[in-house]
């Protein structure tokens, strides 16, 4: 067979064209495939039904190595508690726990305590207006209320005719102002929290010191 001079080039190109192909399909074919991009992975893992409860706040409480969340409800002067010690299997202990007095509130203890205090403003006859002037600041009726354990709200002392009401968690100090002066009131509890560590940080209410 003979070749002609112009057919010689076109072989050549086309052989040189083959073996681009060959060796590009080889390098990719030894290439790691790419690893897939990490997505976030959200689930739902737990679900409590309120069957119709309102809420207004809500609050997170760890007590006795259980967490709980406090529901402030806005159709009743009440709080609802939830167990959410097993977040996936919520349990409603309580509808109408810690009720708060009407037109009145309850503040829920602060980080380390279980302390609530709860407010009643005080009403009665009205005044003359010279004991108007004289007594100007409103007053209210405070409770102290154990939480320690939240299904059984426990008050431990009740102040009338308080004026003012200063809380100095550092030293777990109340400073109470009434017609019979300033009472300091401490509430430190009989057994100390433990310490707090690097995952406590992450708690919403961390129960330790």
């Amino acid at each position: 067979m003979i070749l002609h001079e112009k057919t010689l080039p076109n072989i050549l190109s086309v052989f040189v064209t083959l073996i681009l192909i060959l060796a590009f399909a080889h390098s990719f074919q030894g290439q790691p495939p790419r690893a897939q991009q990490s997505q976030e992975q959200v689930s739902v893992a737990g679900h409590l039904e309120l069957r119709g409860m309102r809420v207004k706040q809500m609050f997170l409480q760890q007590r006795g190595g259980k967490n709980y969340v406090f529901l402030r409800r806005a159709d009743k002067n009440a709080f609802a508690i939830v167990d959410v010690t097993n977040p996936g299997n919520p349990v409603l202990t309580d509808r109408d726990a810690l009720r708060e007095p009407a037109g009145g509130k309850v503040d829920l203890p602060a980080p380390g305590s279980a302390l609530a205090i709860a407010f009643v403003p005080d009403s009665g006859p009205a005044a003359s207006p010279a004991r108007a002037a004289a007594d100007s600041s409103p007053t209210e009726t405070v409770r102290l209320i154990d939480l320690t354990d939240p299904r059984h709200p426990k008050t431990v002392r009740t102040f009338n005719k308080v004026t003012n009401v200063v809380n100095d968690d550092g030293r777990k100090l109340i400073f109470l102002l009434n017609n019979e002066g300033l009472w300091i009131i401490s509430h430190h509890r009989n057994q100390p929290l433990p310490m707090c560590t690097s995952e406590s940080e992450i708690e919403s209410i961390p129960d330790c010191q």
